[in-house]
């Protein structure tokens, strides 16, 4: 009998090895090629091209002019691994309209149902950004107005503190000094968002060591690990390390939803805002507890990174085009801070042109098909298939934008000089999707106007008080994926001795 059991132990042990083998393989196929139901007339871009950036030094213009460029020079898609899936990734202007305007077709599907066992997905939950049809109207209908008309009262003194600051970290004894920007560029970002939208004054510029700037950046150190951001998967694993980002998501979460809530019954609370809005609407039943934090979270999220790395970008090449510095001094420096800066043709020209060449957000993959979909008449794309653009590419097309790698303000403005048509050129490049930094269509981006307001008073106050240049220490490169900056950017600022007079 005994000798009939090994038999069948060993047996169970060989199949139990094949099995493994398979799956294994299996595995790895998945990964290395793409389903067999996927486009055949449109190139494939090696699956470890997505990790390239988490395990070597290239930055996303290396990786993008290596392995990129060629393909979607030439077919404007293509088939691409991300995010422990196959995906298909446009950057074709055409194409990408397509996609932005057939929302029923090109359904919204956020990470929350992408990668719902994520620790970002834990972060951002379900939220007005990522949220499709009832549901998204629904958020919609609650905050709208108060993020596309926010109390933009006190952006001003914000970008004075923000001068003040800097002065204060160059010091009394010394004229110049090069700093890391990241400190106080997430501040601001976060004091103007968290103030204007969510109603609460956190005085993050008045307290070096202030909570929420403290907590903010522990918890993105947690939830931004290059591996799992690339195989997201693995997050479904008992691995101590995710487990406590997991923790430290909810401990945010829970941090920020309080303090927003107490916010809102204070006797001056303000009931314009976003935060009041979406409290009334929790108590109104109108949505969960769940859905009331993921709407506050993702406001300060997108409300502050996005403009924070459009700050670091804009730091970066006024300190590598001088003469715009100068251009914009001259435009700014005795101007009121009460004028409208909307109609000044340098400062639109210049912020238009880093929008193009640095959008905030480079590849963004969130978007399923719900039924099998032809592409621009000839690219067949399978339901339940994620698509998704790369804005750092198509700002770049050279089909559309001529000498495209190429920073050129001036190909804004036109030859008379007039305000209204550069506008108007500037609107018409983000219907056309030859520049689609704020996205487009009916879920194009709700803060823009806003952003572009603190973005002109940010720039204003920047070149009226420093001239700046590039720390020469400082290695010249640009966020490995994803979000687009220069990474870890130190400048140069050098104290104007009087703004007055320059």
């Amino acid at each position: 009998m005994s000798f009939f059991q090994d038999i069948n132990t060993d047996s169970l042990g060989h199949i139990a090895g094949l099995a493994a083998l398979v799956g294994l393989t299996y595995l790895i196929i998945t990964i290395v090629f793409p389903p067999i139901n996927f486009p055949k007339n449109i190139p494939t871009i090696p699956f470890y091209v997505s990790f390239l950036g988490a395990y070597t030094s290239m930055d996303q213009l290396q990786i993008y002019e290596y392995y990129l460029k060629d393909k979607l020079d030439k077919y404007g898609a293509v088939k691409i691994y991300f995010a422990s899936r196959w995906n298909i990734l446009v950057t074709k202007p055409e194409y990408l309209q397509i996609i932005l305007k057939n929302e029923a077709l090109y359904a919204k599907s956020g990470n929350h149902k992408k990668i719902p066992y994520a620790v970002l997905s834990r972060y951002t939950g379900d939220n007005v950004i990522s949220a499709h049809g009832e549901v998204w109207k629904l958020y919609r209908s609650v905050i709208t107005n108060s993020i596309q008309f926010p109390d933009k009262s006190s952006t001003n003194q914000n970008a004075m503190k923000l001068v003040e600051l800097i002065n204060n970290s160059i010091g009394s004894d010394l004229n110049s000094k090069s700093l890391p920007v990241g400190d106080f560029l997430q501040k601001f970002s976060l004091q103007n968002i968290c103030q204007s939208m969510l109603g609460i004054d956190f005085k993050l510029l008045d307290d070096p060591n202030q909570e929420l700037h403290q907590r903010l950046k522990y918890v993105k150190s947690q939830i931004f690990k290059s591996f799992y951001m690339n195989f997201p998967i693995f997050d479904q694993l008992p691995i101590p390390s995710r487990i406590k980002a997991k923790e430290e998501v909810d401990k945010f979460r829970e941090y920020f939803t309080q303090r927003v809530k107490d916010e809102q019954l204070k006797n001056f609370a303000n009931k314009s805002s976003a935060g009041y809005k979406l409290y009334e609407a929790l108590q109104a039943g109108l949505i969960t507890e769940k859905q009331f934090t993921d709407n506050a979270v993702i406001i300060l999220v997108a409300g502050h990174e996005n403009p924070q790395l459009l700050f670091t970008s804009l730091l970066y090449v006024l300190a590598k085009h001088p003469k715009w510095q100068t251009k914009l001094r001259e435009e700014l420096i005795n101007i009121d801070d009460d004028i409208d800066l909307e109609n000044f043709i340098n400062l639109n020209a210049f912020i238009f042109e880093t929008l193009r060449m640095f959008p905030p957000l480079g590849q963004i993959i969130n978007r399923e098909t719900t039924k099998d979909a032809l592409l621009g008449g000839k690219i067949h794309i399978p339901k339940g298939t994620y698509i998704g653009y790369n804005n750092f590419v198509t700002g770049r097309d050279s089909t559309h934008w001529e000498d495209s790698n190429e920073f050129k303000p001036e190909r804004w403005i036109p030859n008379d000089n007039n305000i209204s048509e550069m506008l108007k050129f500037y609107k018409t490049s983000k219907i056309n999707c030859t520049m689609a930094a704020f996205h487009g269509g009916k879920r194009a981006c709700l803060g823009e106007k806003f952003a572009l307001f603190e973005t002109r008073l940010f720039l204003k106050h920047i070149v009226s008080n420093f001239k700046i240049s590039l720390d020469p220490t400082w290695i010249d490169q640009l966020t490995p994926a994803g979000p687009i900056c220069p990474i870890m950017l130190r400048i140069n600022f050098e104290k104007l001795e009087s703004k007055k007079t320059q």
